[in-house]
């Protein structure tokens, strides 16, 4: 499997470097968006403008998706815009893709990792656990993460889970936001997730997200990361070459900035990953990032987090 893998990530940056619209190699999936719900209310979180319908993926459609990816794909986040821990059924989500090969990921609020939960995660094999935890304290983290967030239950739903993993799996690792109001707090932070069964303590660079949202462009600019704004814009973003992102009813997105389905590349209810990956709406966006013209493009014009290569000058 390793070696489809790598060779659908060599063609498929061979078609980046050449700037061709059409990629070489297999599709690829960043992300699926098990659900869009989420009960937070985050200041660093663009989903309170998100206007799309709220659901769950059905679990026939998600077969599809990976059986159409494994193979060559090696692992696969299973969240977008909510918590994957509200699906009711993750748990088979998770099984169905190992047993393919196919590895999982989750970030997930640890409010809602209850113990029952914890443990079905864990059967069935989840590969890596992501905690989100803003704060070092309840009024911070209320004040980052919203009304709903409950600091000491997060601690105590955390220690359980350590409790229960037994083993190297899930590979465990527990993440803040590097912002304003949690600079003075990093190395706090550090030493008290030091802890047997947190496999990595994560200091997170804070995300623009696609670049509409004036207030998190603000917050951006307090957490002092303006000076890394629209990096060199000679070189057009590579993701439109590397994976895309399904939404919870199947709809294709180009990354996992697009929070609103602001740029739909296809639907899995109707077409194939294969045709959507070098489909008529890919290749417009791979063309648009190639000429920098983003004028009918809602999703990158904006967009402060493009990831680019430079060609190899020799």
């Amino acid at each position: 499997m390793l070696s489809g893998v790598l060779l659908a990530k060599f063609l498929n940056m061979y078609s980046y470097f050449h700037r061709k619209t059409k990629a070489l190699g297999e599709p690829q999936i960043f992300n699926i968006e098990t659900t869009n719900l989420c009960p937070m209310d985050c200041v660093m979180c663009p989903r309170r403008h998100m206007k799309r319908k709220l659901g769950h993926m059905d679990f026939n459609l998600y077969k599809k998706i990976i059986n159409q990816i494994k193979g060559n794909t090696y692992s696969i986040w299973l969240h977008h815009f909510g918590d994957p821990l509200m699906h009711p059924e993750l748990y088979k989500f998770i099984e169905y893709a190992e047993k393919n090969k196919v590895k999982t990921k989750i970030s997930i609020n640890p409010g809602f990792l209850t113990k029952e939960i914890g443990k079905k995660i864990i059967d069935a094999k989840l590969t890596h656990l992501h905690i989100s935890l803003d704060g070092t304290n309840d009024a911070m983290y209320k004040k980052l993460r919203g009304r709903n967030a409950d600091y000491n239950k997060a601690i105590e739903n955390i220690n359980e889970f350590l409790k229960l993993k037994k083993g190297k799996k899930p590979y465990v690792s527990l993440a803040m936001i590097h912002m304003k109001e949690t600079k003075d707090k990093i190395e706090e932070f550090r030493k008290k997730w030091d802890v047997k069964g947190i496999d990595k303590v994560e200091i997170k660079e804070f995300t623009t997200w696609d670049g509409s949202d004036k207030e998190i462009i603000k917050l951006a600019e307090d957490s002092q990361k303006s000076e890394g704004f629209q990096k060199s814009l000679k070189y057009p973003c590579v993701r439109p070459w590397h994976r895309m992102t399904v939404l919870w009813d199947g709809r294709v997105v180009p990354c996992c900035f697009d929070y609103d389905g602001k740029y739909i590349l296809g639907d899995l209810n109707k077409e194939s990953l294969k045709e959507i990956w070098n489909g008529k709406q890919m290749r417009k966006l791979r063309k648009q990032h190639i000429t920098n013209n983003f004028e009918d493009n809602e999703l990158c014009k904006n967009c402060k987090e493009k990831y680019v290569f430079e060609k190899n000058k020799d």
